[in-house]
């Protein structure tokens, strides 16, 4: 992953910054959280049951609120997140809450030289592909992590959704590859994407968009056998500015009315 670092390291500068914003905005709804409000969405429960009593390895955990969620519903969590910001509020609030949870400072790829143990679960949600550069790396790495017969979940943005230039306000244009071989978008953003008036000092970013058979052939790679894949007309923020929060939580688009797939569930079983 070496040559991966620079990367990583912009991306880390940007989030450390995030982490502060995103605890005091309405999105995150800290507060509500604190007081004992699940950050845990309708899809991923539904979809990721039977939860308790269960050891639970959360990647990219952000500052741990969903991992902490899946606490509260019985199961024995682990988070992760190579944002060092990120980790210390995560640990701040297990204490403040006192929700027993173990958070650990380490970017994924690197998380072999620093965990042993193994999972009956390992859940990733929302943002958390495109800031992965190498799949079939980290389709291994879930693998190691993960006991026979275990459960691998993941809730994301959909690769075509990932293809709306956000920039134009009115109307809705393609403004990326599907199929880039790889290579990374570098975007250059003010503001959080839970708040897009704040001012932010680290504006640039690298991410990867993946197609889908991308993503589905890393975990088969590994002889993963694939439960399901679900697909949604709706995504978890709001990615463009036509889109209005429903009731639900998730977004969708006012003006423009074709369905499109904009986020995506997959579940898979380690044989």
């Amino acid at each position: 992953m070496e040559r991966y670092k620079n990367y990583f390291n912009t991306n880390l500068k940007r989030w450390n910054e995030l982490v502060d914003i995103n605890a005091k905005s309405k999105f995150y709804d800290l507060e509500g959280f604190k007081a004992g409000k699940s950050s845990i969405l309708s899809i991923e429960r539904e979809e990721l049951t039977d939860v308790k009593g269960k050891k639970l390895l959360h990647l990219q955990c952000h500052f741990g609120m969903d991992t902490l969620s899946w606490a509260r519903e019985g199961a024995i969590v682990t988070g992760v997140d190579f944002s060092e910001n990120a980790i210390g509020l995560a640990r701040a609030l297990s204490k403040e809450l006192d929700i027993s949870a173990s958070f650990i400072h380490s970017n994924i790829y690197d998380l072999p030289k620093i965990l042993d143990a193994n999972f009956d679960i390992i859940f990733t949600s929302y943002g958390v592909i495109g800031w992965l550069p190498d799949l079939y790396k980290w389709a291994e790495i879930i693998d190691n992590f993960l006991k026979p017969g275990g459960i691998f979940y993941v809730i994301d943005n959909h690769p075509f959704g990932n293809l709306i230039d956000e920039k134009h306000r009115k109307e809705f244009k393609i403004g990326y590859d599907y199929f880039n071989e790889g290579k990374p978008y570098r975007f250059d953003d003010d503001g959080s994407y839970v708040d897009t008036d704040q001012e932010i000092k680290n504006k640039t970013t690298y991410d990867w968009f993946h197609p889908m058979s991308d993503i589905i052939n890393a975990l088969l790679n590994v002889n993963f056998e694939l439960l399901f894949l679900h697909e949604f007309p709706f995504s978890f923020f709001q990615i463009h500015p036509d889109m209005k929060r429903r009731e639900d939580g998730y977004w969708e688009f006012q003006t423009f009315k074709h369905s499109i797939p904009m986020m995506f569930s997959l579940k898979a079983k380690k044989k």
